[in-house]
């Protein structure tokens, strides 16, 4: 898993190289309150503070925003020279702790194509972090449907069917890995959740496979 981890953050840190500074104040569409350097602070402070032993120890979100706010006076190769220096010990850590850690390996792939989208540089779509990536932000629909009490979902991913939940699944998604990470991983519109191949009862998951606020304009991915 730490592998996959690696091999997003290397695909960022070659589309950085090639920004200019114009491009990293740019703001991400998928996270609108960021710009492209700060995407890169976010995945940056995580490696450095995770991997350095340090951690939130009050509310999370206050902790999160400080280690975008703690850089935005830097450069964005400086950033970039930042993570390049602690992700070698933050991958070692992931690897050590798999299902501790999955969401952070999730969470960077997740980043790759939001910042592909926000530079106008899609690709790697097919690649293997995507198919994993995928796979994992079920675990946080499963989450979802157990807190609220929700029954089973099932997608089918490339083919392949996978069920999270208690009983039989009432809503079935059929999509690509891509596809499916967006979708499930809040990146897609209202309306665009609805065009979506979905079967079954929509509305009644509606609570447990929206994970967080959907955007209101497309990403136009």
């Amino acid at each position: 898993m730490g592998h996959e981890y690696k091999l997003s953050r290397l695909r960022m840190q070659e589309i950085a190289q090639g920004l200019s500074d114009e491009d990293s104040n740019r703001i991400v569409p998928a996270c609108p309150e960021w710009t492209v350097k700060d995407l890169f602070s976010h995945v940056t402070g995580l490696a450095a503070d995770l991997g350095g032993g340090k951690g939130p120890t009050g509310d999370t979100q206050v902790w999160v925003d400080a280690l975008v706010s703690d850089r935005r006076e830097r450069t964005l190769l400086s950033v970039v020279d930042e993570w390049n220096e602690v992700a070698p010990a933050f991958e070692a850590m992931i690897d050590s702790m798999p299902k501790r850690l999955w969401t952070l390996s999730y969470d960077t792939v997740v980043h790759e194509h939001d910042l592909r989208n926000a530079v106008g540089q899609p690709g790697q779509r097919d690649s293997s972090g995507v198919k994993m990536s995928a796979v994992l932000g079920l675990k946080l629909v499963k989450g979802d449907l157990a807190t609220k009490s929700l029954p089973a979902f099932c997608a089918v991913i490339d083919g392949v069917e996978h069920i999270v939940g208690e009983g039989a699944p009432v809503l079935t998604l059929t999509a690509s890995a891509f596809e499916t990470l967006r979708l499930l991983g809040s990146r897609r519109t209202d309306s665009e959740m609805r065009q979506a191949d979905f079967v079954g009862d929509l509305n009644g998951l509606w609570n447990g496979i929206t994970h967080m606020s959907l955007p209101e304009v497309s990403l136009g991915e």
